[in-house]
Formats: structure tokens, sequence, C-alpha cells
């Protein structure tokens, strides 16, 4: 079994995919199969994931399980897949946050339940294809195959009025798997071989081809992020989508810009290139505050989540962009905190904005008729503004300390943006428990179940023992 793991961990969400789509979805029984085969499915996933974790030594750094597959004789295309500790763990922490979606949408009605969970397994299973890629090619064709599913989900829900928007959302991500199949091919010619992706700091590219191949790559990667002035496509769209799981895999594309920044920078490109990395901090910086004011301005809750997310993934890349190494796990281990934090805030949100629609509440004060989840709701706020018994907390502190050490106003833009950021949560947190506004003592609102409460427990007593050992679930 050892032999195949890597591929397996593609493979199990996309036979799962093709598995429900024939499954018929006109009968509430139907329905829940559909559910409970994703959740087997997504189970099974994460139990291999940790198995494959038991293999690697979490002590060392680099591809410690490599599986070699002959694609094509001609060209020669040899695919490598890859895994190190840091991929394992973007994929422990991506499979988490979809099981968590899944047995928080079982017992929900939703529209179109195939075409939800089909998406969802096929979007998990490419997207563990782009962590485990070991060479460029199948990087790049993860890379631009992952987009697919996402677009099927955003086009089916999210707003109807934002169809402009997921025409722009096509083409930047076309364009983007366009640059990136360009520098793929430009490299292979030059080699006349498949590279692995940990050499590709090794290709000696000289004068304009190293700048267009170079570039390139890095504009790929700029058109997953919400960075300006690429961010106005997925502000228009995140903004407008309702349902949680959508929500969450929506936001998780900005994780593929942000891990291939991780896979070539800074070790990789040459400094010839590298020496362009101070204006791109400050850019992600300025976006940072721009989007955390934005956040801060807004009544909608959801805005305000999304403003968060983008704040913190900028954060992280400034991060990735820091001419040290060594911050590589800490932004693993501060990820894999803040996917779980994203996704539960999604569906509390959620449920709270159902809520609000059934009970005729306009302003604020409707968690004073949720008892329950304004206890939740409070518990994952401050987890997200970095609690001291979460993840966020430490490996935060050190990502700040050291960009305070590279540029100290580069520091202060950073923790003003955070600081919005917190601020725009807390002030909705308030607003939302406000008794000013719960005047009507008769109303009684549907609060969180026995099993909801059990599995955002669950939730928190997973960042409980990361925080004190953020690889405790490897034995």
């Amino acid at each position: 079994m050892g032999e195949y793991l890597l591929l397996l961990l593609i493979l199990l969400p996309l036979v799962g995919a093709l598995f429900i789509l024939t499954i018929r979805d006109d009968r509430q029984e139907d329905i829940h199969n559909i559910h409970n085969v994703a959740i087997w499915i997504l189970g099974a996933t994460l139990l291999t994931t940790l198995y494959t974790f038991s293999l690697v030594d979490i002590e060392k750094n680099g591809i410690q399980i490599v599986e070699k597959y002959n694609w094509l004789e001609f060209p020669p295309v040899v695919i490598l897949l890859g895994a190190d500790v840091f991929s394992l763990l973007l994929l422990f922490g991506v499979g988490l946050s979809f099981f968590i979606s899944e047995i928080c949408l079982i017992r929900q009605l939703i529209n179109r339940p195939k075409a939800l969970v089909s998406s969802e397994l096929l979007f998990l299973g490419l997207l563990n294809g782009y962590f485990l890629a070991a060479d460029i090619v199948s990087f790049y064709i993860f890379f631009a195959a992952v987009s697919m599913p996402l677009i099927v989900l955003i086009s089916i829900y999210s707003s109807r009025h934002r169809k402009n928007m997921i025409i722009r959302l096509n083409l930047y991500h076309t364009i983007g798997a366009l640059l990136l199949f360009i520098a793929v091919i430009t490299i292979y010619t030059l080699k006349n071989s498949n590279i692995p992706l940990n050499t590709a700091g090794n290709l000696n590219l000289t004068g304009k081809t190293e700048y267009f191949v170079w570039l390139a790559i890095f504009f790929a990667f700029i058109s997953r992020m919400p960075i300006w002035p690429f961010h106005y496509w997925l502000t228009a769209i995140n903004s407008s989508i309702r349902n949680p799981m959508v929500f969450v895999a929506g936001n998780l594309i900005s994780l593929v810009g942000l891990y291939g920044f991780m896979r070539f920078w800074p070790n990789t490109v040459p400094e010839t290139i590298a020496v362009y990395a101070p204006i791109f901090e400050v850019v992600s910086a300025l976006t940072m505050i721009f989007i955390a004011l934005i956040g801060l301005s807004q009544k909608d809750f959801r805005y305000k989540l999304f403003s968060y997310t983008t704040v913190y993934y900028l954060f992280y890349l400034i991060g990735v962009f820091l001419p040290t190494g060594g911050l590589k796990m800490n932004i693993g281990y501060s990820l894999f905190a803040y996917l779980i934090i994203i996704t539960v805030l999604s569906f509390l949100i959620s449920h709270i904005e159902q809520q609000k629609k059934q009970l005729n509440l306009k302003g604020g004060g409707v968690l004073c008729y949720l008892p329950r989840t304004s206890v939740c709701l409070s518990l994952f706020v401050l987890a997200s503004i970095g609690l001291p018994i979460t993840p966020l907390f430490w490996n935060n502190f050190i990502i700040i300390s050291e960009i305070f050490n590279h540029n100290l106003i580069l520091g202060v833009a950073v923790i003003l943006a955070m600081f919005l950021a917190a601020l725009s949560f807390l002030e909705e947190l308030y607003r939302l428990k406000d008794k000013s506004f719960s005047t009507d003592s008769c109303i009684i609102g549907k609060d969180l179940s026995d099993f909801e409460i059990f599995v955002y427990g669950g939730c928190l007593v997973i960042l409980f023992f990361s925080f004190f050992r953020p690889l405790w679930f490897v034995f």
C-alpha cells in the first residue's frame, strides 16, 4: 500500500465524486446517501493522510516520500508525486475542513446536493494533487485543473447578479494557467525533460528568458491571490456566496496561489528577480489595510469574514517573501488552525443569517435568542484574532516578529491591518449580542443542536492540542 499512497490521496476524492454523480437525488433518502458517501470518502482520505504522516520524520525538511509514474514516452514525461511535512499538513487541514463542512451540511436542506458534493470532492482531489505534485508538468496540470470545479460551484451558488464577475474570474484563472503553461513549456524546451520542482532554482536562465519565465510564474500565482489590482473579482464573488461550504472552497483558491509561492520562493527564485520582492511586500500590506478598512465599514458579517481571510492570506504571503527560509512550518501550523476556524465561522454565520431571516430581525441582538450559538461564535471569533491557546497565537507572533526584524514600517502596516480585521469581528460580535435590539422576550430562535455543539467543541479541542504540540495527531 505504501507504494501508491500519494496517488491514493488524489484518487479517493475523484472516484468518490464520480460515484456520487451516479446516485439519484430526487428523494430525501438519496440526498442522505450522497452525504454519507462523501463523509466516508473524506474520512478515508483523512485516515490515509494520517497513515502517510506516520511514514515521514516530522523533524526533517524536504520531500521524504516520492512516487514516480511514466506518463508519456514521446515527448518523455515522468510524473513525480512527493510529500513532505508541510504538504501533508495542508492536505490534512484542507481535508479536515471539508469533513467538518460535510458533517455540518448533512442535516441541512440545500439546493442541488449532487452538484455540490461531487464538485467538492473533485476540488479536493485536484487540490491534493496540486499539493503533492513534485515536477513542473504535474504541478501545472493540477494548478490549471483545480479551478474548474470551483467555477462550477460558484456559478451555481453565487448571486445571479454576479455573472459578469464569474466570467472575469474564469478569465483571470485562464490567463494565470496560460502564463504558467508558457513558463513550463519554456523550461521543458530548454532542459528537454520534465524537471522536479525543487530543482527549478538550478535552471541557470539568463537575460530576457530569465525575466520572462519567472515573471510568468509570478503572475500565474498572483491570479489566484486577492491582491490589488486583482482582488475585486474575488471580493465581489465571495461576498455574495451564502452556502457555507462553497464559501470555504472559494477562499481556498487563494491557498493555491500562496502554496505556489511557497514552493518557488525565496530559495528557488534567482537574485535578479528576488530584488523586486520589497515592492510586492508594500503592495500586499497596502491591500491588507484597504480590505480591512472595507470590512470594518461593512455590516454584512460574511463580508467581514472574507475581509479577515484576505488579510491573513496576504499576511502569510508577506511571510513567504521574507529573506529567511525558516518560517514555512510556522505558516503551515498557523494555516492549519486558520482553515478550521474559517470553516466553523462560515457555518456559524450561515446559521445566524438563517435565524435572522426566520425571526425577521433587521438589526442586531439575534444572539440573545441563541445562547449556544452565542458561546460558540464568541470562542471562535476570539480564536480567529489570536486567542492565546490556539496555534494562531504563537505562530503568528513568530511571523510578525520576523516581519518587524525585516522592516519596521512593514511590520506596523501588517499589525494595523490585523488589528482592523480583529476590530471588525469584535464590533459585529458586540452588535449581535446587543440586548438593546432584543426587545421581544417571546421570540424563540432555533439554536445549535447537540450534534453541532459536539462538532464545534471537537474543533476547539483540536485547536487546543495543536497549540501545545502542532503535530499531536502524528504517531
